[in-house]
């Protein structure tokens, strides 16, 4: 009896904490079905603007609960792609294999917006290639899933921990072995979380833009064949006065616009 009373307190904590996030899920939902209702609409119809005003409603939706999705960033992704801007479509399937790594369709569609991206720069995505390898384990679950199990175990742990010394009659080894499974799921996360913010990729998103050899355009020369196009990826090395020192996959550095591009991971 005194085992169903832990069980019944576990229970009550669990379908409080899905149910917070059932609630956030329900505004992101709404955004995502308004962009893919404005996707489909879009092939048949010669303007985007509802494609644009349905992406623009998705990222305030993001941001302003900070959420992390791959389904919405996939439609971002999409949406852009649909409207030829190439340089945010790369950004945000990016943003989405952060958050998923695993995920195919993401793989599948940032090689397709890549094959777009001119001039190609040899070696484009080979280290992020490296990166979705050391997080494999996101093809298994995802980020989400792998926190609430990991608050599920440590917090029935602990509340069969102490209906061990309150009522007795629980095995010592049940709590532990619940308590150690959350443990391991605080390091996965934890682990997972230093690797994503010590990503400093970034993505060109304005066509045309040039690369210096120092922060000025008027005063150092060109050190890339033509200008960079909308898409391409590179490394942050350093800011300075509204520019960005950048590496691309080539081993290639040199100076941009700090407007001119986006970093793959927000810093906030």
């Amino acid at each position: 009896m005194n085992i169903m009373k832990c069980f019944g307190m576990l229970l009550c904590l669990l379908l409080s904490s899905v149910s917070y996030g059932q609630a956030e899920d329900l505004s992101l939902q709404r955004a995502l079905d308004q962009l893919d209702a404005a996707i489909d609409q879009s092939q048949s119809a010669s303007s985007g603007n509802e494609v644009r005003e349905a992406a623009a409603v998705l990222s305030f939706v993001l941001e302003r609960d900070e959420l992390l999705s791959a389904a919405g960033e996939l439609a971002l992704g999409n949406a852009y792609l649909i409207g030829n801007d190439l340089g945010r479509a790369v950004l945000h399937y990016r943003r989405g294999l952060v958050i998923d790594p695993g995920n195919e369709t993401l793989l599948e569609n940032l090689e397709h917006a890549r094959s777009f991206v001119e001039p190609t720069v040899p070696g484009e995505g080979q280290e992020f290639s490296v990166r979705s390898l050391l997080l494999s384990w996101h093809r298994f679950i995802d980020r989400w899933s792998l926190w609430y199990g990991t608050v599920g175990v440590f917090v029935a742990g602990s509340v069969l921990l102490v209906g061990r010394f309150v009522w007795g009659g629980i095995p010592l080894k049940l709590p532990i072995g619940l308590a150690a499974a959350g443990l391991i799921g605080a390091v996965l996360l934890g682990f997972d979380q230093w690797v994503v913010e010590q990503d400093d990729g970034v993505v060109v998103v304005m066509p045309g833009t040039g690369m210096y050899s120092g922060p000025g355009a008027g005063v150092y020369s060109e050190v890339y064949d033509g200008p960079l196009g909308a898409g391409t990826e590179g490394e942050l090395v350093d800011l300075r006065d509204g520019w960005a020192n950048i590496r691309l996959s080539n081993s290639q550095e040199g100076w941009v616009t700090l407007d001119s591009l986006e970093r793959v991971v927000l810093v906030k």
